[in-house]
């Protein structure tokens, strides 16, 4: 029985509950990864060095952070990096990330902003029970000293999330009830999102309310969640454009050989 979950596991059941069990039940370990992904995970790592340089009371120069990212893409660059959109080449997504790099930086340099950590860590329990614990990284938390906290996530996709969507997207919300479990001096939550290709962030504030409604969804889907592993319920795929960016199609029952972008 799965024990801990996160908000991308339960957004996987939602969105293919066969990957779910792939990844989550059957814990069918894969190298394979999209280049959106990989590029947004060393955009990450350069945010998260930039941050936790000024933390350190150095400000680096903008060439230092675009070094950083540079070396952490040749790191970790293999062979199984899937390219769905085949008229991109890696040159493209490595040239983006670069200059998302460069915008976010010129646009909140000298960074000023109260970041107290970066990649914070929660084990956390959506409603105090030890029955539905859960597992959240921050990318990056802001405390002014008063009680005032910023969430911050960092987007390196294409699309751009409206304010609609930001008021109802409950991944930074669980985030926030994991920070108000853990201290007891929180006053006021913003969540904000970069996105880093737009240059442009989002912000949205939950009330007491929203953040209830979000506990019982949450529940509700790990119940369904844990009654279909015991009553033996079949994860069955759902076929979508998003089977492009899956590398399970060995093990799917609606796919042929493996997953022809890679």
């Amino acid at each position: 029985m799965i024990e801990r979950f996160s908000y991308s596991s339960l957004e996987t059941y939602k969105k293919c509950p066969a990957q779910f069990r792939f990844r989550y039940i059957d814990k069918i370990a894969k190298t394979d990864e999209g280049i959106e992904a990989f590029m947004g995970k060393r955009v990450h790592e350069a945010l998260e060095f930039l941050y936790n340089e000024v933390m350190s009371g150095r400000l680096i120069f903008l060439d230092g952070v675009i070094e950083k990212y540079y070396e952490s893409w040749e790191q970790h660059w293999h062979g199984r990096i899937a390219i769905v959109r085949k008229k991109n080449k890696p040159k493209f997504y490595f040239e983006l990330g670069g200059r998302c790099i460069a915008a976010y930086y010129r646009t909140y340099s000298p960074f000023t902003q109260p970041a107290i950590g970066t990649e914070v860590e929660y084990i956390f329990s959506v409603d105090g029970s030890a029955d539905y614990m859960m597992k959240g990284i921050m990318d990056r938390l802001d405390h002014d000293g008063n009680g005032n906290f910023d969430i911050h996530d960092y987007k390196s996709g294409k699309r751009m999330m409206n304010q609609y969507n930001a008021d109802r997207d409950g991944q930074l919300a669980l985030y926030q009830i994991a920070l108000q479990n853990h201290r007891d001096d929180v006053q006021t939550v913003k969540l904000v999102w970069h996105f880093l290709q737009h240059n442009q962030k989002v912000e949205s504030f939950r009330s007491e309310t929203q953040l209830n409604q979000l506990k019982n969804q949450t529940k509700s889907r790990i119940d369904e969640i844990r009654s279909h592993i015991q009553n033996g319920g079949a994860f069955k795929p759902k076929e979508s454009i998003l089977c492009n960016w899956c590398y399970y199609w060995e093990e799917c029952s609606i796919k042929e050989g493996s997953n022809p972008y890679v």
